[in-house]
């Protein structure tokens, strides 16, 4: 059974694996290169089930870029935003609750000072999330900025390694 575009059969199988066995470990990989000529600067392919996309990304002029595709930035904010409609909507379907509408603004600050030069302000000041939908979410709401693992990536330290190869 599909709601809000969620196939809930799906989500009930792994809820229930979940249970069962407690921790479902998954991992992602991407493999990308910069390029030091031309637009874009940054290419990508990511894999899913199905398919793979090719994912291209610019810096602003502002910091020296070609300014023509999608920040680094930006596509992390798309990223939390992406993530987060669809635990919103999974949350919503699992409630039984049929959404018509579901809108997401994304928003965020940040501070270039600290990427150009020696600054120890913050380079990440906020995020923000506006959801406008067709019913009133309340506690969907609260459980899916809770379980979202992008809002959980951007909120929580989370072991980082940078290493040459």
């Amino acid at each position: 059974m599909r709601i809000n575009n969620i196939d809930l059969d799906a989500v009930k199988a792994l809820s229930e694996r979940a249970r069962r066995e407690g921790s479902i470990p998954m991992e992602r990989h991407i493999q990308g290169e910069f390029r030091f000529d031309g637009s874009p600067m940054f290419v990508a392919e990511m894999r899913t089930e199905t398919t793979k996309v090719i994912v291209t990304a610019d810096e602003p002029k502002v910091l020296g870029g070609q300014g023509v595709h999608g920040t680094p930035l930006s596509y992390t904010l798309f990223g939390v935003m992406a993530c987060f409609a669809s635990t919103l909507a999974i949350e919503a379907a699992s409630s039984g609750v049929e959404l018509k509408e579901l809108r997401i603004s994304g928003h965020i600050y940040y501070d270039l000072a600290p990427v150009v030069g020696e600054s120890d302000n913050p380079i990440i000041k906020k995020v923000v999330l506006e959801v406008k939908a067709d019913k009133e979410l309340g506690e969907v709401l609260r459980r899916a900025e809770r379980k979202c693992p992008a809002l959980y990536a951007v909120r929580n330290p989370i072991p980082v390694e940078v290493k040459q190869v």
